[in-house]
């Protein structure tokens, strides 16, 4: 059986980042794994640069050569992606996630979901956890 959903415009909210880690910088890869382990802290990416012996400018001219991405976005898809996870494995509220998360500000967290998964994330829970509802 086949279903349609004829009002979605993207599918965006089918990506599962999994890191850029198909590159040669270790440097890099260090940093990915300190931001893929501490989702639920505010990262400093100039403390992260510092914890690095690397300049600001030069960090972040490493990781978006490695990755694509620069170090603030790619913070940010890996706490989405974790945010995403909870919506579809747990009961927790939209306020618990973004908490456990690392984020404080509700609009903030709202605007940096919406951007990456293209729904809000009350409607990805809703549509995406079945318990939720």
């Amino acid at each position: 059986m086949f279903q349609i959903e004829i009002d979605r415009s993207s599918q965006s909210s089918f990506i599962i980042f999994k890191g850029q880690c198909s590159h040669n910088d270790e440097l890099v890869k260090k940093a990915q794994a300190y931001i893929e382990n501490r989702v639920e802290e505010k990262i400093s990416i100039e403390h992260l640069a510092a914890d690095f012996s690397v300049g600001r400018r030069n960090f972040d001219r490493r990781f978006i050569k490695a990755t694509g991405n620069t170090p603030t976005e790619y913070a940010q898809r890996v706490k989405i992606e974790a945010a995403k996870k909870a919506f579809e494995t747990t009961r927790k509220t939209i306020s618990e996630v973004m908490y456990a998360v690392g984020y404080s500000d509700p609009k903030a967290f709202r605007e940096v979901f919406r951007r990456i998964t293209g729904l809000s994330p009350l409607e990805y829970r809703n549509r995406y956890n079945k318990d939720a509802a």
